[in-house]
């Protein structure tokens, strides 16, 4: 049996090899840290197998505006080239670049980035396209680049975001983050409210999962951010909430 921490790796690991998560069943019981590493491995090869010949097409790039380059992607709308180059640009350049670009079309090369290469890029834009991105991504419930998204944007784009999205989404996404300090800084900076409306969302669409592995990445502070939250929750879900809360697990 896999339990949450893996089961979020599993779900990341099948997006990075392009496979159904169901072909990785034979990895369950392998631990979310050994699964996240392997990830970040696969992740690795894969920009380096590919990245050679757009690294020069990059340099080539250096000379041309940043509003022609911007044109000329925009136009084409190949997201899977857009993301690639994004991995080999001059941070500068990319983010230029990428502030040129539709909203819609952002959403489509959002998912096709590595989180790690492209942090600088997503931070790099303007709070009102992150919530504008973050919104297509929850219409397609694409709840791997929501999370990648919270994580990688200024406090200021987490709480616009947080505004704009619903409780289920922000669950979603929040069970798919990967490291415990970005799910420490949305606990502080979601509102009391949308904290409530995302245990709410545990209760109403069965989310415990969700919720149970959220909280394994949680500091006792913030554990006490989430008991107050709960407190405004029904009794036939407040006990739930709570009892989750004494069972957690730290994540590993």
């Amino acid at each position: 049996m896999t339990d949450a921490p893996a089961r979020a790796q599993l779900i990341k690991l099948a997006r990075t090899l392009g496979v159904p998560v169901e072909q990785l069943a034979y990895l369950a019981g392998v631990p979310a840290a050994d699964l996240r590493e392997f990830r970040f491995q696969v992740a690795d090869l894969l920009f380096e197998s590919q990245s050679g010949g757009l690294r020069k097409v990059a340099a080539a790039a250096k000379v041309i505006p940043s509003q022609v380059i911007a044109k000329l992607v925009g136009r084409n709308r190949n997201a899977l080239l857009a993301a690639r180059m994004a991995g080999v640009l001059e941070p500068s350049h990319a983010v230029d670049v990428a502030k040129r670009l539709p909203v819609d079309f952002l959403a489509e090369v959002a998912p096709l980035l590595d989180a790690r290469r492209s942090a600088y890029l997503i931070a790099g834009l303007p709070t009102d396209t992150i919530v504008a991105v973050g919104k297509l991504l929850a219409q397609q419930e694409d709840w791997i680049t929501l999370g990648d998204l919270m994580a990688a944007v200024s406090d200021d784009a987490v709480r616009g975001a947080q505004a704009a999205l619903d409780g289920t989404a922000l669950l979603r996404a929040a069970f798919l983050v990967d490291d415990a300090e970005h799910l420490e800084r949305m606990v502080a900076l979601v509102s009391a409210a949308k904290l409530v409306e995302m245990l709410r969302a545990a209760a109403e669409h069965d989310l415990w999962t969700e919720y149970r592995s959220t909280l394994g990445g949680l500091s006792d502070a913030s554990l006490e951010v989430v008991r107050t939250a709960v407190d405004q929750l029904p009794p036939e879900h407040r006990d739930r909430a709570l009892a989750e809360i004494a069972d957690r697990r730290p994540a590993s």
